[in-house]
C-alpha cells in the first residue's frame, strides 16, 4: 500500500518510459490505482450512534488524504517524464540537423569525385577506342594469313594427292592411312580430302589432256569405294546396335556427300519396309478376302465401327517403330535426324498406309456407296487419332521446337493420304449424296410403291401447284393455324416475325423461285422428284446399293394399300433425319473448308427425300381417299387424319431438326443459314396449304353428308297424327347422330388437344348452321315440337361428350328454338326476350314461329294480340 507522501515501489516501475504503464491502458491504470485507497477507516464519536425511532445506525468514515496524496505523486512523476521527453525530443532534433549537414557535405565531396572518375574513364575509353581502330585491321590480317596459309597447306597435300593419281594411277600413301585409320578424326579428314579432290579433279579435268580425264575417273571410283565400305561398316554397326559407330560413319559420310546416300541406305534397309511386290500379293490377298462389320451396310446404325482386324493393329505397329526408331535416328544422325525422321514418316505414309487405305476404300465402293463412305470417314478418324499420338510423343521428346518440322511433317502427310478423296468431289461428296439419296429412297420406297396409283395421280400437288401459280392462298379450315410447325417455323424465321408476314413470304418464294438461284434450283429439283416414276418392285438402278434397305423398318412387312397409314409413321421420318444428320456430321469433319454450301445441298436431298418422297405422298394418298369418296354409296372414313396428324408432328419434328442441329453449324455463315430458312419455311408452308386443302376438302365431304341425311327429312315427320309417333327418332336425325358419333370417334384417335377442337367446332358450327335453316323450312304441330325437341336433344347430347363450351351454346341456342314449336302463344313473347334467343335474329325467330301449325288459327291470333294488350 502506499504511503502518504510517497509512491509505492510498483507504481514508479510503471512510471518510467521505458515500461510507462506497463502495458495498462489509463483507464485500467487509474482503476488499479484506486483499488489500493478503497479503505474503510471506522470512527465512533459522539455522533457515532444516532438513534432514530428506536433504531440505531452506524455511520463509517474514510480518509483521502492517502489517495490525493498518491495522484499528486503520480502527477508530479509523469510531469517529470514530459520534461525529460521534451530535453531528449530538442537534443534529437539537433542531432538530426547535424547529420543531415554531415550527409550534404559528404555527397557533394562524392560528386566531385565522382565527376573527375568519368572524366578519366571516358578519356581511357577514347583511348583504348583508338587502339582497338590500329589493332583490328593488323588481327583481320593475321587471320587472314593464318587462313590462307592452312589453305595454301591443304591445296599443296590436295594438289600432291591429285599428282600422285595422275602419276601413278594409284592413291597416296598419306591418304591411304587416313583411309585405313581406325580414328575417327582421320576418316573424317580422309572425307573431306576426298570430296575437294573430286571437285579439283573436275576443274582440272580437260579433252586435250586426256590423262586428266582418267584421273578423274579413278578418284570417282575411289570415292565410290570409300562410300561403301562405309556404308558397309554402318549396316554391321546397325546390326550390333552400336550407335557410337553408326554416328561417326554418319558424320564422315554428312561430311563427304551431305549423308545422302546412308540416309537412303539406312531407310530402305530397315526391316519394316518390305518389297513392293510383297505389297502387291498382300493387297490381292485382302481383295479376295476383304472382310467388315455387317453394321456398317445397316443405314440406321449411326455410331463409327473402326477396322480393329487390318488398320488399327497396323497403326500401333507403325507408333511402336517411330517411336523406337526416332530414339536411334536421334543418337545416329544428330543435326541430320530431323530430316532423316521425315523420310522416314514419309516412307511409312507412301509405302504403308496410303496402298492400305486405297485398297480398303476400293473394296467398299465395289459394295455400296454407304460403306464406302463411313470407311472413308473412320479411316480419317482413326489416322488423326494416330497423328495426334505420334504429335504427342515428339513434343515431350524435345523441350524446345526442333521437333516442329517432325509434327508438320506428320500433318502434310495426313493431308496428302486423304487429298485425293476429299478435294475431288467426283471421290467423296458426289458418293455422299447420292448415298444419301439411295437411303430416302429406300426408306420411302414400299410406301410410293403400295400407292402408285394414289400418288401419281397427282390431284393434291395439281391443284396446290395451280393455287400457287394463281397466287391463291387458303387459310387454314379453322380460322386459326393451330399447327405447331407452323410455330416453330416462325422461330427459326429471324426470331418470330409477324406469321401474316411469313406466310406472305412463302406464298411469294412458292410462286416465283427466281428471287433465289439456289431456291430456283431446288424447286426443280422438287418438281423432278414429284414428276418422277415410282420403281418398280424388285427393280432398282443399282443392285450394290440395294444392301442399304433396311429390312427392320416397320414397312418391309406391310403390302396391303388399305394399311397404308402403318407405313406412314414418325419413325421412318426420324430414322431418315438421323442418316441426314450422319452425313452432314461427315461432311463437317472431313471437309471443314466447304461444310456449310455441302451442308446446305444435303438438306436439299433430305427435303426432296422426306417431304417431296413421303410426307407430300402421305397427303397425296390422303386426298385421293376423299376426291373417291361416294356420299351415297360410301361409309365416312376419317382414319386419313392420321395422315393429316403425323404430317403435322413429322413438320414439327424437322423443323426443331433444323433450328437446333443444323443452323448452329452454320451460325459463320449467314448466307447459307438464311437459304436453309427460307428452305425450310418454303416446304413447311407447302406442305401446311396442302393440309388446308385436305381438310376443307374433308369438312365440305362432312357438310355433304348432313345435308344428305338431312334431306331426308319429309314434311309429315313433324305433323304426326297419332301419340304413337312421338318415341321414334326420325331417320335423318338417326343418321346425322351416327355420323356425329363417327367422326368423333375417329378424329378423337388422330387429333389432339386444339386441333380436334377447332376441328370438332368447325364441323359442330357446320351442322348447327344446316340445322338451323332445316327447322325453319318445316311446318311443326304441337306433337311435331315435340319430336324437333328430341332431335334437337339427340344431337346436344353427342355435343356436351365433346366438351366444347362455343359448341354447347349453338346447340343450346337450337333447342331453346325448337321451344316455339310447343309453348302456348300467349307465352311466345316472353320465351323469345329470354335465355339465349335474346342473341338469335328476329327474323330467324319469325321464321319458326310461322312454322306452327296454328299460326294462322283465331286462337293463336287472339292469344298472341291478348298477350300484348296484357303487356302493353
Amino acid at each position: 500500500m502506499n504511503s502518504l507522501y510517497e509512491l509505492d515501489s510498483k507504481w514508479k516501475r510503471l512510471l518510467t518510459k521505458d515500461n510507462l504503464l506497463g502495458g495498462l491502458t489509463v483507464n485500467e491504470f487509474v482503476e488499479q490505482l484506486g483499488k489500493d485507497h478503497t479503505l474503510r477507516v471506522p470512527s465512533k464519536g459522539l455522533l457515532s450512534n444516532i438513534s432514530t425511532d428506536n433504531k440505531s445506525t452506524e455511520v463509517n468514515t474514510w480518509d483521502p488524504k492517502p489517495f490525493i496524496r498518491t495522484f499528486e505523486s503520480i502527477l508530479k512523476e509523469l510531469r517529470r517524464l514530459q520534461q525529460e521527453n521534451e530535453n531528449n525530443k530538442v537534443n534529437l532534433n539537433n542531432g538530426v540537423l547535424n547529420q543531415e549537414l554531415d550527409h550534404a557535405y559528404t555527397i557533394k565531396t562524392l560528386q566531385s569525385q565522382l565527376e573527375q572518375v568519368t572524366s578519366q574513364y571516358v578519356s581511357l575509353d577514347s583511348k583504348l577506342t583508338l587502339v582497338t581502330k590500329g589493332v583490328k585491321p593488323l588481327g583481320d590480317k593475321l587471320e587472314n594469313s593464318i587462313r590462307q596459309k592452312k589453305q595454301y597447306t591443304k591445296s599443296i597435300e590436295l594438289i600432291n594427292i591429285y599428282n600422285e593419281f595422275l602419276e601413278t594411277g594409284q592413291n597416296s600413301p598419306m591418304l591411304t592411312s587416313l583411309i585405313k585409320s581406325p580414328k575417327f578424326n582421320n576418316q573424317l579428314n580422309a572425307a573431306a580430302i576426298m570430296k575437294s579432290l573430286i571437285v579439283l579433279s573436275k576443274k582440272i579435268e580437260t579433252q586435250s589432256i586426256p590423262k586428266t580425264i582418267d584421273t578423274t575417273k579413278r578418284i570417282e571410283y575411289m570415292a565410290e569405294s570409300m562410300e561403301t565400305t562405309w556404308l558397309d561398316q554402318f549396316n554391321l554397326a546397325y546390326r550390333d546396335n552400336d550407335f557410337t559407330k553408326l554416328n561417326e560413319i554418319a558424320i564422315i559420310l554428312n561430311k563427304f556427300n551431305g549423308g545422302v546416300n546412308v540416309i537412303s541406305n539406312f531407310i530402305n534397309q530397315h526391316e519394316f519396309f518390305i518389297e513392293s511386290t510383297q505389297i502387291d500379293i498382300d493387297n490381292e490377298k485382302e481383295t479376295q478376302d476383304f472382310q467388315f462389320d455387317k453394321n456398317l451396310l445397316n443405314p440406321d446404325h449411326h455410331y463409327v465401327i473402326y477396322d480393329d482386324k487390318v488398320m488399327i493393329p497396323l497403326l500401333n505397329e507403325i507408333t511402336t517403330v517411330i517411336e523406337n526408331e526416332s530414339q536411334i535416328v536421334m543418337q545416329v544422325f544428330d543435326k541430320k535426324s530431323v530430316h532423316v525422321l521425315q523420310l522416314f514418316i514419309q516412307r511409312v505414309f507412301v509405302q504403308k498406309l496410303e496402298p492400305k487405305i486405297n485398297n480398303i476404300l476400293n473394296n467398299s465402293l465395289n459394295w455400296s456407296n454407304l460403306l464406302y463412305v463411313r470407311n472413308l470417314h473412320s479411316l480419317h478418324s482413326l489416322i488423326g487419332q494416330f497423328i495426334k499420338d505420334l504429335s504427342t510423343f515428339f513434343q515431350k521428346e524435345s523441350s524446345d521446337h526442333t521437333n516442329d518440322d517432325i509434327i508438320s511433317t506428320l500433318e502434310q502427310c495426313y493431308s496428302d493420304l486423304f487429298s485425293n478423296y476429299l478435294y475431288d468431289r467426283s471421290r467423296y461428296f458426289d458418293l455422299e449424296k447420292q448415298n444419301l439419296e439411295t437411303i430416302l429412297i429406300e426408306k420411302t420406297r414400299t410406301l410410293n410403291i403400295n400407292s402408285s396409283k394414289e400418288i401419281n395421280a397427282h390431284l393434291l400437288t395439281n391443284k396446290l401447284n395451280k393455287m400457287i401459280e394463281n397466287g391463291e392462298d387458303i387459310s387454314d379450315f379453322l380460322n386459326k393455324n393451330e399447327n405447331s410447325s407452323s410455330n416453330d417455323k416462325n422461330n427459326n424465321n429471324n426470331n418470330g416475325k409477324n406469321h401474316n408476314k411469313s406466310n406472305s413470304m412463302g406464298l411469294k418464294f412458292l410462286k416465283d423461285g427466281k428471287n433465289s438461284s439456289r431456291l430456283s434450283q431446288y424447286k426443280n429439283m422438287i418438281k423432278r422428284r414429284l414428276d418422277f416414276d415410282l420403281p418398280t418392285p424388285g427393280g432398282s438402278n443399282n443392285d450394290n446399293n440395294n444392301i442399304n434397305n433396311n429390312t427392320n423398318t416397320p414397312q418391309s412387312n406391310v403390302t396391303d394399300s388399305k394399311d397404308n397409314h402403318k407405313l406412314f409413321v414418325m419413325e421412318n421420318v426420324d430414322s431418315m433425319l438421323k442418316c441426314v444428320v450422319e452425313a452432314v456430321a461427315r461432311v463437317m469433319e472431313l471437309i471443314p473448308n466447304k461444310a456449310n454450301e455441302y451442308t446446305l445441298e444435303l438438306l436439299e436431298i433430305m427435303f426432296v427425300g422426306i417431304v417431296g418422297s413421303y410426307i407430300d405422298s402421305g397427303l397425296e394418298i390422303a386426298y385421293h381417299k376423299l376426291s373417291k369418296f361416294d356420299i351415297v354409296n360410301s361409309e365416312l372414313d376419317l382414319t386419313l387424319l392420321k395422315y393429316i396428324s403425323t404430317t403435322t408432328e413429322m413438320l414439327n419434328y424437322i423443323s426443331i431438326s433444323v433450328k437446333s442441329v443444323f443452323l448452329p453449324l452454320l451460325s459463320n455463315s449467314p448466307k447459307y443459314k438464311k437459304l436453309i430458312i427460307e428452305m425450310t419455311n418454303i416446304n413447311i408452308k407447302r406442305c401446311e396449304m396442302a393440309i388446308n386443302i385436305i381438310m376443307a376438302k374433308l369438312v365440305t365431304i362432312i357438310r355433304n353428308c348432313f345435308v344428305n341425311s338431312l334431306s331426308k327429312q319429309t314434311k309429315k315427320d313433324f305433323i304426326p297424327k297419332t301419340q304413337d309417333m312421338i318415341d321414334q327418332d326420325t331417320l335423318p336425325a338417326t343418321e346425322t347422330v351416327n355420323l356425329l358419333n363417327i367422326i368423333y370417334s375417329q378424329s378423337s384417335e388422330s387429333l389432339k388437344t386444339k386441333n380436334l377442337n377447332n376441328f370438332l367446332t368447325k364441323v359442330g358450327s357446320i351442322l348447327y348452321d344446316l340445322l338451323l335453316s332445316h327447322y325453319s323450312k318445316f311446318s311443326v304441330n304441337s306433337m311435331g315440337g315435340i319430336i324437333v325437341t328430341k332431335d334437337i336433344i339427340g344431337y346436344l347430347n353427342v355435343i356436351e361428350v365433346w366438351n366444347i363450351p362455343s359448341l354447347l351454346d349453338k346447340f343450346s341456342t337450337l333447342r331453346e328454338l325448337a321451344n316455339l314449336f310447343t309453348v302456348k302463344p300467349d307465352l311466345l313473347e316472353s320465351l323469345t326476350a329470354e335465355g339465349h334467343l335474346t342473341d338469335v335474329d328476329s327474323s330467324i325467330i319469325n321464321a319458326y314461329i310461322a312454322n306452327r301449325q296454328d299460326f294462322a288459327s283465331d286462337g293463336f291470333i287472339t292469344a298472341v294480340k291478348n298477350n300484348i294488350k296484357q303487356y302493353t
